[in-house]
């Protein structure tokens, strides 16, 4: 379970430091933004629906409840930072790469369609909550129908999931991104499944773990040159998830442990990097004249440890009601510390002076 839990913190962060390092790259076409593309939305989705069946392993879903608590973890952040970056977004217009106008039209539009958001990424938050809620109903009825043939459900679900995602179109505007939770389902669905019926366990053997990377990380440099049609830009997915998964497990097999202080702070780098890198990466190319990588490096820098010190504010204030107000609205839960009675810390202090 140890090996279980730190291969899904090393791909949760990864998929995370994808995105950062895919957002460095705003006005300049790259290959490593080509190569990224392929596949970190897909592992995104991935990484939920295999969490989702670790949660719920041994456990009857209460919808209700789930769903309140998806809520708060993912729409109340999408909402609230929204709004709250909406004001300075339209008085920083002019620097920025989208221009937004104040209005109450755009200001609706920007939380309804989630592609139009005044922070890019968070388009992913609502998207993800309607897989939860699809998810849910989907294992509440289940649980309660008990299907006969257990295996051959999720067979047939993947394979409609998977032509959805190639023959559909795909358009950012539906409301609240209806069109790309359908696209993104198949993800989300395999993620689940992979996990029920544990697919990965050929991966147990370090040369095989280590094999088939080389040859995913291969394949991937070779298609991120082409432009793909929808089925091979399915197949491209899949062979940068599995890529993803042999990586997350080498990772695991050696010890490595270099990735674990981001861990705790994976969701807020996720959440805050973009007005980080906003400030270093859009705002200071008009104010001086560096080359394009000075920006890109300073970008990713700024986008992963601006946010984690975020975080460990956050956690250091989590007693105090600005901290914990700002740490609801960031969809952080934080286990709140009961002050020490005087005479106990006195003892400490004692204690501590005896050593």
């Amino acid at each position: 379970m140890r090996q279980k839990i730190t291969e899904i913190s090393f791909l949760h962060v990864f998929a995370i430091l994808l995105v950062v390092i895919g957002h460095s790259f705003f006005r300049t076409e790259s290959r490593v933004v080509d190569w990224i593309y392929q596949f970190h939305i897909p592992l995104f989705f991935f990484i939920s629906g295999y969490l989702l069946h670790v949660s719920m392993q041994g456990k009857t879903i209460s919808l209700c409840p789930f769903l309140l608590r998806k809520a708060r973890r993912l729409l109340l952040p999408y909402f609230a930072l929204s709004t709250l970056l909406f004001i300075p977004k339209v008085l920083l217009s002019r620097l920025m790469v989208r221009p937004i106008h104040a209005g109450w039209g755009e200001y609706a539009a920007m939380l309804i369609y989630p592609y139009r958001n005044v922070n890019g990424s968070y388009w992913f938050l609502p998207t993800l909550f309607l897989l939860f809620v699809f998810a849910a109903v989907l294992l509440s009825l289940s649980q309660r129908l008990k299907p006969r043939s257990p295996r051959i459900s999720p067979c047939i679900l993947l394979f409609l999931l998977a032509l959805a995602n190639t023959i559909l179109p795909f358009s950012q505007d539906t409301l609240f991104n209806a069109a790309g939770t359908l696209h993104y389902a198949f993800y989300f669905a395999l993620g689940y499944f992979v996990s029920d019926f544990l697919l990965i366990r050929f991966l147990d053997k370090e040369r095989t773990a280590l094999l088939l990377f080389l040859l995913t990380l291969a394949a991937s440099f070779i298609s991120s040159n082409t432009r793909t049609a929808p089925l091979a830009g399915l197949l491209s997915a899949l062979n940068g998830i599995l890529m993803s998964v042999c990586l997350a497990r080498l990772y695991t097999i050696h010890g490595l442990r270099f990735l674990g202080h981001l861990s705790p702070a994976s969701y807020t780098i996720y959440l805050y990097h973009g007005i980080f890198q906003a400030l270093s990466l859009q705002i200071l190319t008009h104010l001086s004249h560096l080359e394009a990588a000075c920006y890109q490096s300073l970008a990713i820098l700024t986008g992963v440890y601006g946010p984690l010190i975020v975080y460990k504010m956050l956690y250091k204030f989590r007693n105090s009601l600005t901290g914990r107000i700002l740490a609801i609205i960031s969809g952080i839960h934080l286990p709140w510390q009961k002050p020490e009675p005087a005479g106990r810390k006195a003892k400490k202090k004692g204690a501590a002076a005896s050593f």
